[in-house]
């Protein structure tokens, strides 16, 4: 099963309010890391947002919409929204298996455009502090290819 499969299973058990919109929040604090939303990073949320189309979860217009009122929030008053936004991954942080789905995600976002910049990893060390998770088994992984 390829990690894209198994990664599309998982998002299938988490079908709640909650899930999505720190689903969209760990991707707008991601992508906004180093202040510049790349298109890579963009089109890595649609690719997201397309696969759990076709699994017929989330309205992805919805979730773009809410995506984008995060984006603007963290462009327009950064430090009081990213408090906000790391508070709505906090409500999944006891959903072991949704916290660890919203880390990966929030990597893949973090490192779509090619690079892993200071402050994107510094924003996917404060996401996996506010989901309870050290950052090294997942950096491990990429480095490892696992």
């Amino acid at each position: 099963m390829s990690t894209l499969d198994e990664l599309n299973e998982r998002i299938a058990r988490h079908r709640n309010r909650d899930f999505s919109k720190a689903a969209m929040a760990a991707s707008a604090l991601a992508a906004q890391a180093d202040g510049t939303v790349t298109l890579s990073e963009r089109y890595c949320i649609d690719d997201f947002l397309a696969r759990l189309e076709r699994l017929k979860i989330y309205d992805p217009h919805k979730a773009v919409q809410i995506l984008d009122g995060f984006l603007t929030e963290l462009r327009d008053n950064a430090e009081a929204a990213k408090r906000v936004l790391l508070g709505k991954l906090s409500r999944i942080a006891e959903d072991r298996e949704a916290a660890e789905l919203i880390v990966r995600i929030a990597l893949s976002v973090s490192e779509s455009d090619g690079t892993f910049s200071a402050p994107e990893r510094a924003r996917f060390e404060e996401i996996c502090a506010v989901l309870g998770f050290s950052p090294e088994p997942f950096l491990g992984e990429r480095r490892t290819g696992g």
